[in-house]
C-alpha cells in the first residue's frame, strides 16, 4: 500500500499565476495529476497554501492537506514535511483508540509535482514497480539538464523518515534523493 501526494503548493511567481489551477484536458492540474495518482495509491493528497482555493471534488480518495507553518518557507520539502506530520498524527490517534488500527502507515509515497503536463501513467507505474522492488529513493533524470527529478519519484517509508532530521540543515529535496543511494531512471 503507498499514499500518493501532489504539490501544489508553489506560488509560482516566475508564472505570474496558480499552475495548480491551469487547466490539463478540461480539469484543474492538481486534480488531473490527483487522478493520476489514484491507480497506485490508496490516497492521494493534494498539498496546498491555505491561501490556495482548490475545490478536490468528490472522490473520497483524494484529500486535501494544508502545509503546515512549520514547514513554511521549504518549498517542495514543505509539502512532504506537511505530509509526514499528518501522517504520524493519525497514526498516533488510530493506535490510542484501538488496539487494531484501522489503517497501517503506508509502504511509500509517490510524489509529483503539479507541472509535469506530459506526466503519463506508464510512466508513474515504471517508477513505482522499480522503486517498491528496491525499496529505495527511484525518480528520473531529465534528459536534458541532468538534475534528478525529486518531484516524480517513489520514497520508501523508511527512507521519508530521515527527512525531518536532514530538513533541520538542508531545505534542498534533490540533495536529500542524492544522499540516500536513488534508483535514478532515464527519461526521453
Amino acid at each position: 500500500m503507498i499514499a500518493g501526494l501532489v504539490l501544489a503548493g508553489g506560488e509560482s511567481r516566475r508564472m505570474g499565476s496558480d499552475k495548480a489551477l491551469i487547466l490539463i484536458q478540461g480539469k484543474p492540474a492538481f486534480l488531473y495529476f490527483a487522478e493520476l495518482l489514484t491507480p497506485y495509491c490508496e490516497t492521494v493528497y493534494v498539498s496546498c497554501r491555505t491561501a490556495q482555493q482548490l475545490t478536490l471534488g468528490d472522490d473520497p480518495t483524494i484529500v486535501g492537506l494544508f502545509d503546515r507553518p512549520a514547514h513554511a518557507g521549504r518549498g517542495p520539502m514543505s509539502g512532504i514535511l506537511s505530509y509526514l506530520s499528518h501522517s504520524a498524527d493519525n497514526h498516533s490517534a488510530d493506535n490510542q483508540t484501538s488496539e487494531n488500527p484501522s489503517t497501517v502507515p503506508p509502504d511509500g509515497l509517490l510524489v509529483l509535482g503539479c507541472d509535469y503536463r506530459n506526466m503519463t501513467e506508464e510512466v508513474l507505474s515504471i517508477l513505482v514497480a522499480v522503486g517498491q522492488s528496491q525499496n529505495r529513493i527511484c525518480c528520473y533524470r531529465n534528459h536534458l539538464t541532468q538534475f534528478i527529478e525529486p518531484l516524480v519519484a517513489y520514497y520508501p517509508t523508511e527512507t521519508l523518515k530521515k527527512l525531518p532530521a536532514f530538513a533541520k540543515e538542508n531545505t534542498s529535496l534533490r540533495a536529500f534523493v542524492q544522499s540516500n543511494n536513488p534508483c535514478i531512471l532515464p527519461t526521453d
